[in-house]
């Protein structure tokens, strides 16, 4: 092997065909940068080529030690997984960033002017200092406790503070400049962005934006959309407009439930956009037999006596696309797209669309709603065009001005079950028929006419099996129940669905299956239909009915539980005392008066008598008479006593009055 050969090695294997590698746009170039470019890469091709090194110096001009150099920056690495090819031959492009040698003289005070490179330096003599910025601004990540978004001016007291601590002075860089190195820090945290960016997103955005991270990578899809009908996207959106839904009872009564949260389930078509099917769930999460619901809406067409059959706010009255193209009944599909909610990965639920409709169910990452963004964006304007209308919105939040008194106008107008659904078939029927500009102006149900008329757009009939049409399970519930009854007092056997009695004639005479249990499975739209068959043996005991006075009732089982219910909560708050309780606080109410009276009887008494009492002394108590003036008397005169040294003078004598 000659020294010409082996110099050629310095182009890998894996890179020797020049055609694949990453060029520029010459067009972009400017004359003198295009005149050093073009022959440049008619060097590194000719030297590819095995010409020899004479010849291509002079076709070139390039010498034999700058074409060295020039190919050894072709097959430098780039950040994209591929080498930089003739891009590097572009004149004054920088391959790899700068790295400054000199150190930093610097005078206090002034600008960044003269400081590049001075953090990277600063780094590389300091690595401690490099590591704790990036624990610090992207999460400690088991070193020491992690804060949580810190500032960059928090960030840059504490890289000042370091800094310090190591034995850097105001005469050293950063401290010597204007901003202390503040936006050369700054710079370095957002560089990392292109290092880290799963890591850097967690710790300066968040969980949703990390997860969000996959999107727009410009990596094909695993599942594009090639043709119409070949995946549909099902979700639920919580509607914010608090209602009190009217449910009308089989006797023509009204029960009003008050509901602040709810949900509307719709089954789109990826392809066009196109609103298939839809379900109104009236519950704060939405359970598997919504989920349920809303792929039946889709398939089978309603029946007459239904709800749904008829919108009183469209023309024709009809709102799904079977509807209105009755050759789309039961027209299957290849893939569902859903979330990972509970009542979406509900076995009984995957069992059922699989088993039913033949499809491949695709479950998208948990909260990265970004995945079935057309359901959503769907969401958003029938939301807008419809339900935030009512004059029980709660709107988009606290400070929204539709927001007024939802509660109260949701209770004065009594907003039924039907009038919700009207309103969401009506934005449905006008969703669908209005164009858009991702269709080229074609409204969903026009794109797929004009699709199904094309052979060659790949859109075709694809109706599932006739003998599934006749007996489509996708609703059917099986509950495990209990045979009731009690043979010493002749109670026929009965099983207890939904707080009513079911029972027919096979199993009301079979006394024998009492205590034991059956498989009841159950029609989700119709509290009627219900085939119960024993769980031991097998034995099939046929459809069962409903107590007499309940056989005319057709309505679906989570209407009947919300009616149960509402019924209960209105009883327990109408609910009042007894009749004997009435009658005792009665009873207690007149013993309590006639109690008050007897007391204020005794002591009536008692001041009466005190009264009496003082009136008795005061006339016991006789007033003094004036003393009449008496005769005039002369007594005879006694000279008074002396006893020893004193003289006393006896005390004068009583009157004498002539008569007595």
């Amino acid at each position: 092997m000659t020294a010409a050969s082996r110099r050629r090695t310095l182009i890998p294997a894996a890179f020797a065909d020049l055609s694949q590698w990453p060029a520029p746009d010459e067009e972009a170039l400017d004359d003198d940068a295009l005149a050093r470019y073009i022959p440049r890469k008619r060097a590194v091709q000719m030297y590819a080529d095995g010409i020899p090194h004479s010849d291509i110096t002079a076709a070139t001009n390039v010498s034999r030690q700058s074409l060295f150099y020039l190919v050894g920056r072709c097959v430098t690495a780039a950040g994209d997984g591929a080498i930089v090819g003739f891009r590097a031959l572009v004149p004054w492009q920088r391959l790899a960033g700068y790295e400054r040698r000199a150190p930093v003289t610097h005078i206090a005070g002034d600008g960044p002017g003269g400081c590049a490179g001075a953090l990277t330096q600063l780094f590389s003599l300091y690595p401690e200092v490099e590591r704790d910025v990036r624990n610090r601004y992207l999460g400690n990540h088991g070193h020491g406790v992690p804060v949580v978004r810190i500032s960059y001016a928090q960030l840059h007291g504490e890289f000042l503070e370091h800094l310090r601590t190591l034995g850097l002075t105001d005469e050293d860089w950063p401290f010597n400049t204007k901003n202390c190195g503040y936006k050369s820090l700054r710079a370095f945290c957002l560089g990392l962005l292109d290092e880290q960016p799963t890591r850097w997103f967690g710790a300066r955005a968040g969980e949703e934006e990390v997860r969000r991270h996959g999107v727009g990578s410009g990596q094909r899809s695993v599942l594009p959309q090639l043709r119409g009908y070949g995946a549909c996207q099902l979700d639920f959106h919580k509607v914010d407009a608090a209602s009190v839904m009217i449910l009308e009872t089989e006797d023509g009564g009204r029960l009003p439930v008050p509901i602040a949260r709810w949900h509307i389930g719709f089954l789109i078509e990826e392809r066009w956009n196109l609103v298939l099917g839809a379900f109104v769930a009236l519950e704060l999460t939405p359970s598997g037999d919504s989920v349920l619901e809303v792929v039946e809406s889709a398939l089978r067409p309603p029946a007459p006596t239904s709800d749904t059959a008829f919108c009183h706010l469209t023309i024709d009255g009809k709102v799904f696309p079977l509807q209105v193209m009755p050759e789309l009944a039961f027209q299957g599909f290849s893939v569902l797209k859903m979330d990972n909610a509970w009542s979406n990965a509900a076995t009984e639920v995957v069992d059922n669309i699989i088993r039913t409709v033949g499809c491949a169910i695709n479950f998208g990452p948990v909260k990265a709603w970004w995945r079935r963004h057309p359901v959503e964006r769907i969401f958003g304007k029938l939301t807008e065009r419809g339900l935030k209308r009512l004059p029980s919105t709660l709107g988009s939040g606290p400070k929204d001005t539709r927001r007024s008194q939802p509660l109260e106008k949701a209770m004065r107008f009594e907003i039924t079950v039907r009038d919700l659904t009207d309103i969401i078939h009506g934005c449905i029927r006008e969703h669908n028929e209005e164009g858009n500009e991702g269709n080229s102006f074609a409204s969903p149900m026009k794109a797929l006419q004009h699709a199904l008329a094309r052979p060659e757009s790949g859109t075709f009939l694809q109706p599932l099996p006739r003998a599934v049409q006749k007996d489509l399970k996708l609703l059917a519930h099986v509950e495990v129940v209990v045979v009731r009854g009690d043979r010493n007092k002749n109670v026929r056997p009965y099983v207890t669905l939904g707080r009513w009695r079911y029972t027919n004639a096979a199993l009301a005479s079979a006394y024998r299956l009492i205590g034991r249990e059956l498989i009841v499975y159950c029609d989700r739209r119709d509290v009627q239909v219900a085939h119960a068959t024993v769980l031991e043996t097998g034995e099939q005991l046929g459809l069962l009915q409903a107590p007499s006075g309940k056989q005319g009732l057709h309505v679906s089982w989570r209407n009947r539980a919300l009616m149960n219910q509402s019924g209960l909560s209105q009883r327990n708050r109408e609910r009042g005392s007894s009749v004997v309780t009435r009658w005792t606080d009665m009873k207690e109410g007149e013993l309590r008066e006639r109690g008050k009276l007897a007391k204020n009887r005794k002591r009536a008494s008692k001041d009466a008598l005190d009264l009496a009492k003082v009136q008795a002394d005061q006339e016991r108590i006789v007033p003094q008479e004036p003393v009449r003036a008496p005769a005039p008397v002369h007594p005879l005169p006694v000279a008074p006593l002396q006893v020893g040294f004193f003289d006393f003078e006896p005390p004068p004598s009583k009157p004498f009055y002539l008569g007595e």
